[in-house]
């Protein structure tokens, strides 16, 4: 199906879009910026109980997460350790803190 002369109008007046590749640039020295900076803080993962509901938390300085959970007291541990584990692998990059 061939477009009328109109519609080529149309189509040639919208703007383009710049390539992804300059957003790259910017995340990828955005995340050299927030290794140095996360490797120079002390990171914990800490669990706590609320009541009979546990929530898993890291903490990096004075910086912390918001809680995730509730779960329970042996969920809570084993996210713990997956944390830490993440944490020590990737660092707190891309971790949101508060």
């Amino acid at each position: 199906m061939s477009l009328l002369p109109q519609e080529l109008d149309a189509v040639a007046g919208l703007p383009t879009t710049a390539p992804a590749q300059h957003c790259s640039k910017i995340v990828e020295f955005a995340e050299e910026i927030a290794k140095e900076e996360s490797d120079e803080m002390p990171t914990s993962v800490e669990i706590f109980a609320d009541g009979s509901r546990w929530y898993c938390q890291v903490r990096r300085g004075n910086e912390k997460t918001r809680p995730m959970g509730p779960y329970t007291k042996q969920q809570a541990q084993r996210i713990q350790e997956v944390r830490r584990a993440l944490i020590a692998k990737r660092g707190t990059a891309r971790i949101m803190f508060e």
